[in-house]
């Protein structure tokens, strides 16, 4: 593959353009009111909050990385050879791409702790459901590391799946991403400002570039031997 100039170019300034909205403060105003949205329906929606802690503990964050990996076997299953060679050596990139943006963002020196510490009058899941031990605080919540993994899956699942795959991918991740942001454990811009353009950069290096397809080739005979060695080799 050649260099996409323009590909590689659109997704760095889309990427620039999320965070530096964020960093001058454009979006302050959805970010509060996305907040006390769901943190006022925590208190006068029965049922609302119990069901926002059930979704917020981490074994369903371990269960939907499972569903995620799932979701890449499946696809790999129906491949053949070379092919599922490839899908296995996408998985460990995908692996690689979310430890390195996780690593990214953890280095931002960048301060911001969670609606929920700060507005001390916020509702707090952990205290009107103290028996479900759910995530509802962060101090460091810039960015998203629970968003980073959907916004990387959602990222290889645009540049190596089939089209039909993503009208079931795209809303399920968005889905997914939502908890945290109920629970008032991170803003919305810590996903959208935050996790997304990291993934942004990353696919315009990795699928705009040669990038990817050097770490593929790279990767796909010693992937190759070791699915034949365990007769997954289709």
């Amino acid at each position: 593959m050649r260099w996409d100039i323009k590909g590689w170019l659109a997704l760095q300034l889309l990427a620039l353009a999320l965070f530096f909205t964020w960093y001058f403060g454009y979006w302050q105003s959805l970010d509060e009111g996305i907040f006390w949205w769901f943190n006022n329906r925590l208190v006068t929606v029965p049922g609302f909050a119990h069901m926002v802690a059930v979704v917020n503990q981490r074994w369903i964050d371990g269960a939907v990385a499972l569903l995620m990996a799932g979701f890449v076997f499946t696809h790999a299953w129906q491949l053949k050879g070379r092919d599922r060679a490839k899908m296995g050596c996408l998985l460990l990139l995908m692996a690689g791409c979310f430890s390195l943006q996780a690593a990214a963002g953890k280095a931002l020196s960048i301060e911001r702790a969670s609606p929920t510490v700060v507005y001390e009058q916020a509702e707090r899941v952990s205290l009107l459901v103290p028996e479900i031990k759910a995530k509802d605080a962060s101090g460091a919540s810039f960015p998203s590391d629970h968003g980073i993994g959907f916004a990387t899956f959602l990222l290889f699942a645009c540049y190596r799946f089939p089209r039909r795959y993503l009208y079931v991918v795209a809303p399920l991740v968005f889905l997914l991403a939502m908890p945290r942001v109920m629970s008032g454990a991170h803003w919305f811009t810590d996903f959208i400002c935050g996790s997304v353009p990291l993934a942004l950069i990353t696919g315009a290096w990795l699928f705009h570039t040669p990038l990817a397809e050097r770490f593929t080739e790279a990767m796909v005979t010693p992937v190759e031997k070791l699915l034949t060695k365990w007769r997954l080799q289709g």
